[in-house]
């Protein structure tokens, strides 16, 4: 039997309601839920004493359930002639007080302030079929005629999906009138107890007569929790809310059946005194039928942001470490306080077998994974906002059963860490036996500037063995400053090296100074502008520099692009980078993007622009650093692997000799260094040609080279090639996108 309409218009049709209640019949049709999940909310607002307007009642159960529940005083109305006479012969006896009357709810005509409350179940829904001017003002004709017909403090009850048009043209109207608005959830049978077809989460918005009172802010509240009413501050907060309550209901119908292996369902979860999320949920499904069925992982405060818990490839290789069916990894977020592991473990009980994959037993216990039984511990110890980069926090961060960290988080993505320092206890207690572990940080701690956080800035300082010597005066300009990591250890270990530190957000300098004890002096100097114009500047002036180091994170997290900004990998600024670099310079980048596409343009680009390029690609990161040069792998150290290891074995003494008990290993970090992403460097050659630039210029692999004026700034340099077994060079200008064709000898 078919009783969907062809077209959603169609709800709007008296005839289609003609013919669903013939075809209907007088088995009770229910929108969205039965009485049982609506008298709370109906006998919270409505009170026998009431006249009440039921708004299309149909020939829905509920009028006559409030009616045996006390609630008598029933007008109930709807633009379906046929319902209406059904529904009258069947009460008429038994419930003779509850009226049924043919009436249209945008053309009514009882008097004004006549009744205490109106009730409308899927009324609004089944009229609001789009944002169409017509469907709009009819719409508001019904909103218009039910407050006209409402006493003043009486109760305009919707029972609706609250889908995004709905709930726009809703709360705009009654907002305009100034009129309070309440909402609560409703859970239903339908949407709670495993359906299988998809479902929305159906919502009741109690709406309040008020008489009109200037200047009064309206008032906006949201019943989350049953013994809980929140007031927001405004009507946009609201709609945030029901977007998050929607989602969780869509995700749990989504989760009755097994993801796919490239998909990864994340949720939070909320608790009752805080609007800010207490857990962050991600939940992942093998791909594989496994024995284990279901567990939690809870990931220690203060290790959400490493690569095994904060990335996909990551959490699926914790799934399969883990060896169950489906895994929910857990975050605990800052801002509350988590007792122990069991506490947890409680409170998380009520919600966890909601995201149980589908032939998982319902009673069966669920386990819940960790490592060790240390839930770590945040103490704040600054916050600030940033005209950049909006709300930040300092925090000191105990993981690893008492490893000491101090971060600095931008709010705005809060589970990346933007910078990160290991501390150091000055004066270190040893604990008696048998004592808890501390509640507060240690009193006094120094920032340990021999330890790196992150692999990429390692790889940053193994670059500087690219250069002739870093034991000799080595000029270098950093563009990002973050916590000040590199240029504090460069400062400690290799004292040559000057470094002009540009930072465009003076509030990273200014937590850079004061909580990671970054020390400005005349071999470290810090520039608050942008490092687009400091460069550009300091070649317009004639400067020249032995390195730029280029470590910019990108603030819109709508390109793929996550560092630097791509205005920082043009080929206008790369060439301008090049003509900053002296004669032996070097170009470090810290490139990031998870499309593989966009992070290949970049390095095929900066191929265009230097003689001599390499790349350390990064195993558990989206970090690519890049090396560049003017000068061709023949006159650098670039194709000279014994001598560069050579070079960072040294660089490894150095830097052992100042920090005791450094994290960085320069030789490591560069074994997957790379010259080219493209295997087929190596040039073979035929007869040379002779140019008008009075070299000449060997075919490479078949391609001959554009010829360019002697002058033009994207020719240079020096070619190397293979002629039978003797090494060869000649000078001679070529474009420089042909550099990338060269390779190794």
């Amino acid at each position: 039997m078919d009783l969907l309409p062809s077209s959603h218009s169609e709800f709007s049709s008296p005839d289609y309601w003609e013919r669903f209640f013939k075809k209907r019949g007088k088995i009770p049709f229910e929108w969205y839920g039965e009485y049982p999940q609506l008298h709370g909310i109906i006998h919270k607002y409505i009170s026998p004493a009431n006249t009440v307007l039921v708004v299309g009642c149909g020939n829905s159960a509920l009028s006559e359930n409030m009616y045996d529940n006390g609630l008598q005083n029933l007008v109930n109305i709807d633009i379906s002639d046929v319902v209406i006479r059904q529904m009258a012969d069947r009460h008429r006896v038994k419930r003779f007080n509850m009226t049924f009357e043919k009436v249209d709810v945008t053309e009514m005509t009882y008097p004004d302030c006549h009744f205490n409350a109106a009730l409308d179940k899927g009324t609004l829904d089944a009229l609001m079929v789009s944002e169409e001017a017509p469907v709009v003002q009819n719409v508001q004709a019904m909103f218009g005629q039910i407050a006209r017909c409402l006493k003043v403090g009486g109760r305009y009850i919707i029972i609706s999906l609250l889908q995004d048009h709905v709930q726009r043209i809703l709360l705009q109207f009654f907002t305009d009138m100034g009129w309070p608005i309440r909402i609560h959830r409703i859970h239903t049978d339908q949407t709670d107890e495993g359906n299988k077809s998809m479902s929305m989460p159906v919502f009741a918005v109690v709406i309040t007569k008020f008489k009109p009172m200037p200047n009064m802010p309206q008032i906006i509240e949201v019943c989350r929790f049953e013994d809980r009413i929140d007031r927001l501050e405004g009507v946009q907060y609201l709609s945030a809310i029901i977007k998050d309550m929607q989602y969780y209901h869509i995700v749990r119908q989504q989760l009755q059946k097994h993801l796919p292996g490239d998909e990864q369902v994340s949720l939070e979860l909320h608790s009752a005194a805080s609007e800010v999320p207490r857990y962050s949920l991600t939940v992942v499904d093998s791909p594989k039928v496994l024995q284990n069925k279901f567990a939690i992982f809870i990931v220690p405060q203060g290790r959400e942001t490493e690569w095994l818990f904060s990335t996909d490839k990551g959490r699926l290789h914790l799934l399969d470490s883990a060896a169950f069916q489906r895994l929910v990894v857990v975050t605990l977020n800052r801002g509350h306080t988590f007792e122990n592991m069991e506490a947890i473990k409680a409170e998380l009980s009520s919600k966890v077998m909601e995201l149980a994959p589908p032939d998982c037993p319902s009673k069966s216990q669920v386990p819940y994974l960790s490592i060790g039984e240390d839930i770590g511990r945040r103490f704040p110890v600054s916050e600030g906002h940033s005209e950049a980069s909006g709300g930040y926090i300092v925090e000191d961060v105990e993981i690893n059963g008492g490893q000491l960290f101090r971060r600095l988080v931008f709010l705005k993505n809060k589970n990346v860490v933007q910078t990160e320092a290991r501390l150091k206890e000055v004066r270190k207690k040893k604990k008696r036996r048998g004592q808890q572990a501390r509640e507060d940080p240690p009193d006094k701690v120094r920032v340990d500037k021999g330890y790196i956080p992150c692999d990429y800035l390692i790889a940053m300082v193994a670059g500087l063995g690219f250069l002739p010597s870093i034991d000799k005066e080595v000029s270098c300009v950093l563009v990002g400053l973050g916590g000040g990591q590199f240029p504090s250890f460069i400062q400690g270990a290799f004292p040559k090296v000057a470094i002009e530190a540009v930072e465009l957000d003076p509030s990273v300098v200014d937590v850079a100074t004061h909580w990671f004890d970054l020390q400005p002096n005349d071999q470290l100097k810090i520039h608050v502008a942008d490092g687009l114009d400091f460069v550009r500047n300091l070649v317009a002036s004639g400067d020249q520099r032995d390195v730029l180091a280029l470590d910019v994170d990108c603030k819109d997290t709508s390109v793929a692009l996550s560092c630097p900004p791509s205005v920082f990998v043009e080929h206008e600024f790369l060439t301008t980078v090049s003509k900053l670099l002296a004669e032996d310079g070097l170009f470090i980048l810290n490139l990031a993007s998870r499309d593989d596409g966009i992070k290949q343009e970049v390095l095929d680009r900066i191929h265009t622009v230097f003689a001599s390029c390499a790349k350390v690609d990064l195993e558990e990161d989206i970090n690519t650093i890049v090396f560049a040069s003017n000068i061709s792998p023949a006159v650098n150290s670039f194709s000279d692997k014994d001598r560069l290891n050579a070079v960072l074995k040294q660089m490894s003494l150095n830097i052992k000799s100042v920090y005791h008990d450094t994290n960085v290993d320069l030789v490591e970090i560069m074994t997957n260094l790379k010259l080219s992403d493209n295997e087929a460097w190596v040039a073979t050659v035929s007869q040379p040609e002779k140019t008008t630039c009075g070299g000449t210029v060997p075919e490479l692999l078949g391609t001959a080279l554009t010829q360019r004026p002697e002058g033009d700034p994207t020719s240079r340099g020096r070619i190397e090639y293979i002629k039978g077994k003797e090494k060869n060079s000649e000078n001679y200008f070529v474009p420089s996108c042909a550099t990338q064709m060269m390779d190794q000898f």
